[in-house]
């Protein structure tokens, strides 16, 4: 049995009373599982604009096919199981940086290193080193074109919405995806409805190289843009003009 004073707390001593140590860690136990409550949460309510989640591959891998510049990077790897025709990956450098592919490598064998990420039918690999050119079997680069579209959807940064990072809404989700795209990430187009087969379309500007600035005001946003669309491979490009836009 306890003596009487041990219930009482006293100024000159650092020890607390044993039933206000007990009361202190069950209220302190019950506020660290109300916020992991929270978190979960708030985590579960997160809007999957996608459609499906991205995937980050674990584990650094090497990929090689032939390389295109315009509008941005593309790796056109050789057909197997799963892409008959071939298949057509995205490149980007750790740190959200372009892959700049020189004119003299175009058309030509390379091999990068890197970390894939995926959404569907979208990959992008993450290069980890300085891709290298190497040989390898020429391969058909036709474009296709597929005439001109009206197309509603969400321009995304193509690296954290292929599986880098969970893309959510508001104006962290633009601010992200702008930031991404600012530094040269290609922008993807994310349609509200399948376009030739495909939601995900990789942009690129009416001249024929990257989009232009006039993209930015609506980054992370549901536009509508009339556009040329052409074939790369299993790749579809969008080419869009902005003075079309509309927001729904």
């Amino acid at each position: 049995m306890s003596a009487p004073h041990e219930d009482f707390f006293i100024g000159w001593t650092d020890r607390l009373p044993p039933r206000d140590r007990g009361f202190i860690a069950r209220v302190a136990l019950g506020f660290l599982l109300a916020m992991l409550l929270l978190a979960f949460g708030l985590a579960r309510t997160m809007d999957d604009s996608g459609g499906g989640s991205g995937d980050w591959i674990a584990g650094e891998q090497t990929f090689r096919g032939t390389i295109t510049g315009q509008p941005y990077a593309l790796l056109h790897v050789a057909p197997d199981a799963a892409h008959p025709q071939g298949h057509a990956m995205m490149l980007a450098m750790v740190g959200k940086y372009p892959v700049v592919v020189p004119p003299e490598w175009e058309g030509r064998g390379l091999e990068v290193k890197g970390w894939l990420v995926r959404r569907g039918a979208l990959e992008m690999v993450q290069t980890t080193a300085e891709p290298r050119l190497v040989e390898l079997p020429a391969a058909s680069r036709a474009v296709e074109k597929l005439g001109r579209w009206r197309i509603t959807g969400e321009i995304c940064d193509g690296q954290c919405y292929a599986g880098l990072m969970r893309p959510g809404t508001g104006i962290a989700h633009r601010a992200c995806a702008d930031f991404c795209l600012q530094g040269g990430v290609p922008p993807v187009f994310v349609a509200t409805a399948p376009v030739a087969g495909s939601s995900f379309l990789l942009m690129g500007d009416p001249s024929g190289g990257p989009v232009s600035a006039a993209m930015y005001p609506f980054v992370g946003l549901r536009v509508r843009l009339d556009g040329e669309v052409e074939r790369r491979g299993d790749m579809l490009v969008f080419r869009p003009d902005f003075s079309t836009a509309v927001l729904p």
